[in-house]
C-alpha cells in the first residue's frame, strides 16, 4: 500500500470516527423530535468528507509550503467547507420533520461552529504533514546512508578482491622468470598457456563477491596445474571435497591464496615432495567447514595472524570480516605431524546480505 493511500484510509476511518461520535450526540440529545439518525450521520459525513479528501494533498504539501501560503491555503479551504457543509444541509435536512432550512439559514447556522471547528481540523492536518515530511527525511537521510555504507563496503571487499590477482599475477610470472632463467622453456610455455587460461577463467566471472565452492576449487585445480609445470612430481595436491558442498556460495578467490601459501611453505624449505590438501565437508548443516593442510616447515611459535599473516591471509581474513562478521572463523594451526592447517568456518550465507545481491 502507497503512502497516500493509508494517509487516505487513516483520513477516512477519522471522519467516519467523528461523524459518528457527532451523530450520536445530536440524535440523542433530540431523541424525541423523530429525527433520522441515519440522515443525521450522512449529513455529518458530508461535513466532514471533504476534509478527509483532501488529507492525502495536505499532509504531502504541508511540508514544503510556507507559513503564509498554509495560511491562505487554509482560509481557503475553510470557506470551501462551510459553503459545501451548508448545501450539504440543505440537500439531506438532517433536521427534517421539525426544521427545514433554506441556503441562507444554514451558512448561518454553521459558520459560527465550523469556523472554529475547521480551522482546528485543518491545523491538525498541517501538524501531521509536517511531522510527516520530517519523518520522511529522516527515512530518507537513513536509506542514503545505509546506501553509502553498502557501497563503501563494497568498494572495500572489490579492492580486497582485486588485490589478490595482482599478487597471483606477480608470483606466477617470476615462476615463469625463473623456468626461463634454468632454460626450462617447455615448462615455462606450459606455464604460460595454464595461465592465460586461468586469467580467461577469471575474467569469464561476472564480479560478484561470492560462488558456488565448486567453481573456487577448479579454479585452483587450474592453477595447481600451473605449478606442476615448474616442480613437476614435488607437488601432491589431494582433493577431499564433499560433493553437497559444491554448490555452497563462498567469496570468490578463497583458496588460491592459501594454496599458493602452502606451496610456498611446503616446497622452500627442502628438495623433497610437499603434500597439501584441500578439503571441505558440511559444518553440522550449518554451512561448511573449508581447510587447506600441508606438510611445509611448519609456523613460527610465536605466530599470529595479525602481525604475521601475508597478503593472502590478511585479504582473506578481512573479506571474511566484512562478509559475514563473526559467524565466520579463520584459523592457521600447526599439524601434529609437522606443516600447517587453515581452516575457514563459514555460514550457509552471508550476514545481513551486507552488499545486496553483489554479496
Amino acid at each position: 500500500m502507497t503512502t497516500s493511500a493509508r494517509i487516505s484510509l487513516v483520513a477516512a476511518a477519522a471522519a467516519v470516527f467523528l461523524s459518528l461520535v457527532s451523530a450520536s450526540q445530536t440524535y440523542l440529545s433530540m431523541l424525541d423530535h423523530g429525527h433520522s439518525f441515519m440522515r443525521i450521520f450522512a449529513w455529518q459525513l458530508g461535513c466532514w468528507g471533504p476534509w478527509a479528501i483532501v488529507a492525502p494533498w495536505l499532509v504531502r504539501v504541508s511540508g514544503r509550503f510556507s507559513i503564509p501560503k498554509l495560511i491562505g491555503v487554509g482560509v481557503l479551504l475553510t470557506v470551501a467547507q462551510i459553503v459545501v457543509a451548508a448545501q450539504i444541509t440543505v440537500w439531506l435536512r438532517p433536521y427534517q420533520p421539525v426544521v427545514l432550512y433554506s441556503y441562507v439559514q444554514s451558512l448561518n447556522l454553521l459558520w459560527p461552529v465550523r469556523i472554529v471547528i475547521d480551522p482546528l481540523a485543518y491545523g491538525l492536518l498541517i501538524v501531521g504533514g509536517k511531522a510527516f515530511a520530517v519523518y520522511e527525511r529522516a527515512n530518507r537521510l537513513a536509506l542514503r546512508e545505509s546506501q553509502l555504507e553498502a557501497e563503501v563496503a563494497k568498494a572495500r571487499l572489490d579492492a580486497l578482491s582485486l588485490e589478490i590477482q595482482p599478487h597471483f599475477l606477480f608470483n606466477t610470472l617470476n615462476s615463469i622468470a625463473a623456468l626461463i632463467r634454468t632454460h626450462d622453456n617447455r615448462g615455462a610455455l606450459s606455464m604460460l598457456v595454464g595461465l592465460s587460461d586461468l586469467m580467461r577463467s577469471t575474467l569469464d566471472r561476472s564480479g560478484g563477491q561470492l560462488a558456488p565452492l565448486g567453481d573456487e576449487v577448479a579454479l585452483v585445480r587450474r592453477y595447481v596445474d600451473i605449478q606442476r609445470a615448474r616442480f613437476g612430481d614435488r607437488l601432491d595436491v589431494n582433493y577431499r571435497v564433499e560433493t553437497r558442498c559444491e554448490r555452497v556460495e563462498v567469496p570468490t578467490f578463497l583458496l588460491q591464496p592459501l594454496v599458493e601459501n602452502a606451496m610456498r611453505h611446503g616446497l622452500a624449505a627442502e628438495a623433497r615432495t610437499c603434500h597439501i590438501e584441500i578439503g571441505a565437508a558440511s559444518n553440522d548443516g550449518l554451512g561448511v567447514r573449508v581447510w587447506v593442510s600441508d606438510d611445509g616447515r611448519g609456523l613460527p611459535p610465536d605466530f599470529d595472524l595479525k602481525r604475521h599473516a601475508g597478503t593472502g591471509l590478511r585479504n582473506t581474513s578481512s573479506r571474511l570480516n566484512r562478509l559475514y562478521g563473526a559467524a565466520a572463523q579463520l584459523t592457521v594451526k600447526a599439524n601434529a605431524s609437522g606443516g600447517t592447517t587453515v581452516e575457514l568456518t563459514l555460514p550457509g550465507t552471508p550476514v545481513g546480505e551486507l552488499v545486496g545481491e553483489d554479496v
